[in-house]
């Protein structure tokens, strides 16, 4: 406990520090402040990418979802995320080139530009806005928990406001430009942590292939397809294989990110860098939740997302643990800057629509504050800790999201899409989600994001040869 709290407070006084350097060489403009001037060059960019992508479900929700159900989880994360990166050059591109011509620095903002509507403006920023709430706070929850594990005597919900408390803090001080540059710093830690907890407890458990064997025989349904709990049907398999290509840009923290690139050079570094650093990262944890079986660690259910937490503390020294338990935080916190930041960009841009310098930066810090105090809300009274963090996030924010990307699209690429053909595409496909989750639509063993990104699809280009394309 000793060598994490001395880890977390050099950890913590470090982003602070990065905070406060870069509000010193930050501009008091929307530019510089939300976006970073648009000087992201590929090293700072793709950390940004990748850092901010690394989240609670990165160290706590894959290996608690392989300790349910197998190595099956790399299949979808490891190998889907990974392919996510063309998204980089379909979708970041453009964003990037039209930002830059057109001065763009919200999602939103392009989408309201493209149609001549503000109303849709509006709604893509809504939708942002309601479905990176949940993601936000799952961070916070995230960090509670580990910190309650840890500590043993602080609740984890204490700790969840600790630490959208030191998020909030150096989010203000520094802006896009300091988050990039603690996203550097994150991502370089996450990296090291999760390879330290793999190669220890694989030593200790006698080696990789010692490790899968234990494994295999406690429990053969691990290492096949569906899996542990039979969940991993084709239906589920094909739908987080679509899931991630199609949500994550999607994601605000993520699509803001396309603004900040210096040149193309910068997102064509990224999307070459992304897929091999994801392939690898993504199946440390997972091993390890398939590992714990051979191990013969039990673990009460609804407590799954521990088990990383946990083997780690068994089979490594007391500062490895600290330090790969520091790193789970930097993957929580390096994603809920960017999220908190890329919200308050909206909410002062988008919604309030102020455009006044100076001014617009101080409206954007003063909703940073409510919105880290709307989360903390969030978290004291909303969250289910008997759902997981994959679950949660699966059912909320991830599906509520992929129904933009058909708007997206259709905003860079197709001259025939219209408004109207937008607008009704976010509204019946957010419509449809509701439905699924109500079992008022049958989804067929299919995840309902994905059903719910086909009938937006249908529905935008049906609408948009309906309507009347402005002139």
């Amino acid at each position: 406990m000793i060598e994490f709290l001395l880890m977390i407070i050099g950890y913590f006084s470090l982003l602070i520090l990065m905070g406060f350097v870069a509000y010193k060489k930050t501009k008091k403009t929307p530019e510089d402040y939300f976006i970073a001037g648009r000087t992201f060059g590929p090293l700072i960019l793709f950390f940004s990418l990748a850092a901010t992508n690394f989240s609670a479900f990165t160290f706590l929700g894959f290996a608690g979802n392989a300790y349910k159900m197998g190595l099956g989880q790399y299949g979808i994360m490891g190998f889907g995320t990974a392919i996510m990166a063309i998204m980089f050059f379909v979708i970041g591109r453009k964003v990037w080139k039209q930002g830059k011509e057109k001065k763009f620095i919200t999602p939103p903002e392009l989408i309201g530009h493209r149609f001549d509507s503000r109303f849709l403006r509006l709604i893509f920023m809504s939708v942002m806005v309601v479905f990176t709430i949940p993601y936000l706070a799952v961070q916070a929850v995230g960090a509670g928990f580990l910190i309650q594990y840890i500590t043993g005597i602080i609740s984890w919900q204490t700790g969840a406001i600790a630490t959208i408390a030191v998020v909030m803090l150096y989010v203000l001080l520094g802006g896009m430009r300091g988050s990039g540059w603690a996203d550097v710093f994150q991502g370089v830690l996450m990296i090291a942590a999760m390879t330290s907890a793999v190669v220890f407890v694989a030593v200790s458990l006698g080696g990789f292939e010692h490790a899968n064997l234990m494994a295999y025989h406690a429990d053969p349904l691990l290492f096949t397809r569906p899996g542990g709990n039979e969940y991993f049907s084709m239906q589920i398999w094909f739908s987080f294989m679509l899931l991630w290509v199609f949500v994550d840009p999607m994601f605000p923290q993520l699509f803001s990110l396309f603004y900040t690139g210096k040149n193309q050079k910068s997102l064509k570094v990224s999307m070459i860098l992304y897929p091999l650093v994801i392939s690898f990262f993504f199946l440390f944890p997972v091993l390890i939740g398939v590992w714990a079986h051979g191990a013969g660690l039990s673990i009460a259910v609804g407590s799954e997302d521990m088990v990383l937490p946990m083997m780690v503390q068994r089979y490594a020294p007391a500062f490895v643990f600290a330090f790969v338990m520091t790193g789970a935080l930097a993957a929580l916190i390096s994603t809920a800057d960017s999220q908190l930041l890329s919200l308050s960009t909206m909410l002062s841009h988008d919604l309030m629509g102020f455009k006044k310098g100076r001014r617009e930066v101080l409206y954007g810090k003063v909703l940073i504050v409510l919105l880290s105090l709307f989360t903390v809300l969030f978290v004291i009274s909303g969250y289910n800790p008997n759902e997981g963090i994959m679950g949660t996030l699966v059912k909320t924010t991830f599906s509520g999201l992929v129904v933009l990307c058909p708007t997206t699209i259709a905003a860079l690429y197709w001259k025939k899409a219209t408004k109207y053909g937008c607008i009704g595409s976010i509204l019946v496909g957010e419509l449809s989600i509701v439905l699924f989750h109500y079992k008022m639509l049958p989804d067929f063993g299919f995840l309902p994001g994905i059903l719910a990104l086909v009938i937006s699809t249908v529905v935008l280009v049906v609408f948009s040869y309906l309507s009347p394309i402005k002139k």
